[in-house]
């Protein structure tokens, strides 16, 4: 070989390099697609064996991805668990920890032994949001639905998101029917960034109208599409002949799952098949991760979550365990189930880990769920952690809790309690181990305050009204 036929033959290898190095560094990073849904039961989906609930599209969704069944919100209510999400952090360490109510200011029982902390009621502008952290991977993103996350000046356009359709402060929509008011709802009376719509319109299927729209007009360019379902959180409204339908089905079945709420779950399974077969006509489902997640347990009263103890607002499996699913062909196996423990923070570092983004340079509770469909059968991760001082609902019974292995550890502060429960031997949470394994109770409490003084968070404060028993 002479000395031009060398160097022809070395340069033809450079371009070929450089060529390879080109095509990988504009690789396309999935289409994201995350439908949270409002206070969806661990136990409402078919693929969860609710047995009463049809959700053809949601199972199959199960079917071709990742099933985990010991999934966790990161607290019994909303807008902690949407702000954890969103950040990566945990209401402990972002200092979020109650619901935005309509009074501000959390409610507590008169002469409660506590008051519940005074904490931001909003998700401070300097957080760093998943949508801003994607947005500089190169993500256009939209926000449609439920944000709850603060008054305005603190929207998901003032979080990084560049579309944002009927998320603004309060959490439940005034009705589900066009024009989607309710003028006897002084404090909530209508959704004002949801604008249009005719008579007759229902709000889940407008919501995905909306996200189907996005995804058709930014199909060219890597986005991000929160679709923050308001279903099926009350108030319970749904479409009269699904309505029809759950009535003749749950006769006879008791009343623990109410027609309207079935209703309305069925109702959502039809809008998940919409944006799922919309992926596919635009022939974007090999290039989309869907996730199907729920920001707390579901309302009693709405539903069953037997044999979950108790619902929302509680800190048994009941008030935090919900479903989790995640799609992505040719990366994520299908038919795939994980018994890992897991919770809502984990979204964060996984969306940005699967979308190439840089992860903050600060504390994270949450870890990427990316190795455990990499082949991986454990996460990096020994505990964890949930922190709800406040007063909700039927509970009303701040406390924190742990989970370290099969052991899960509840310390209520009002009443003043210590839990211990196995739940691999006791999912629903009846035998109260605290006395009997005093050594495990230890370690599980100190390792549970010291996790709280750690992230700083916020304490409730004695009762000055208190009288004690």
């Amino acid at each position: 070989m002479n000395r031009r036929e060398f160097l022809a033959l070395a340069m033809g290898a450079a371009g070929g390099m450089m060529a390879a190095v080109r095509a990988a560094s504009t690789v396309r990073p999935p289409n994201i697609v995350l439908i949270l849904v409002d206070d969806l039961g661990w136990r409402d989906l078919g693929c969860y064996d609710g047995a009463m609930f049809e959700t053809p599209h949601i199972d199959g969704l199960a079917r071709d991805g990742l099933r985990f069944t010991q999934a966790y919100a990161n607290c019994p209510v909303c807008s902690p668990s949407r702000a954890a999400l969103m950040t990566g952090k945990s209401p402990a360490r972002s200092g979020f920890t109650g619901h935005i109510t309509a009074i501000g200011r959390h409610r507590h029982p008169e002469g409660s032994r506590l008051l519940p902390p005074d904490d931001k009621l909003y998700l401070p502008l300097e957080e760093r949001t998943l949508a801003e952290t994607l947005k500089d991977a190169g993500y256009t993103s939209a926000s449609i639905g439920k944000w709850h996350l603060g008054p305005e000046g603190f929207w998901p356009e003032d979080q990084g998101f560049d579309v944002n359709v009927a998320g603004w402060t309060h959490g439940s929509p005034p009705s589900y029917v066009y024009p989607y008011t309710d003028p006897k709802k002084e404090w909530n009376p209508s959704i004002p960034t949801l604008h249009g719509g005719e008579e007759g319109e229902y709000l889940t299927d407008r919501l995905t109208n909306e996200g189907i729209s996005f995804i058709e007009s930014h199909r060219e360019h890597p986005f991000f599409l929160y679709l923050t379902h308001y279903a099926v959180h009350t108030p319970l409204q749904a479409p009269k002949e699904l309505i029809r339908k759950y009535e003749n089905k749950l006769e006879g079945h008791g009343n623990t799952i109410d027609p309207v709420y079935a209703a309305m779950v069925e109702n959502l399974d039809t809008n998940v098949g919409r944006v799922l077969h919309t992926l596919r006509r635009l022939g974007l489902e090999k290039d989309t991760l869907v996730v199907l997640a729920s920001d707390n347990g579901g309302l009693l009263g709405s539903s069953s979550n037997a044999p979950l103890r108790e619902g929302k607002g509680w800190l048994y499996e009941g008030g935090i365990r919900t479903p989790l699913i995640l799609r992505w062909p040719g990366h994520i196996p299908a038919a795939t189930v994980s018994e890992e423990p897991v919770i809502g923070c984990d979204l964060f570092s996984t969306l940005v880990d699967v979308g190439g983004g840089t992860q903050p340079g600060v504390s994270l509770d949450g870890v990427s769920l990316a190795p455990l469909w990499q082949g991986a059968e454990h996460l990096d991760r020994e505990a964890l952690y949930w922190y709800y001082p406040h007063y909700q609902g039927k509970a009303q019974r701040p406390g924190a809790a742990i989970r370290k292995g099969r052991y899960k550890l509840i310390e209520t502060y009002d009443p003043e309690e210590i839990e211990l429960y196995d739940l691999e031997a006791d999912l629903s949470e009846q035998h109260n181990l605290a006395q009997a394994m005093p050594d495990t109770t230890a370690a599980l409490l100190e390792d549970l305050r010291e996790y709280l003084r750690r992230v700083e968070a916020i304490p409730p404060t004695p009762n000055p009204a208190y009288r004690g028993e």
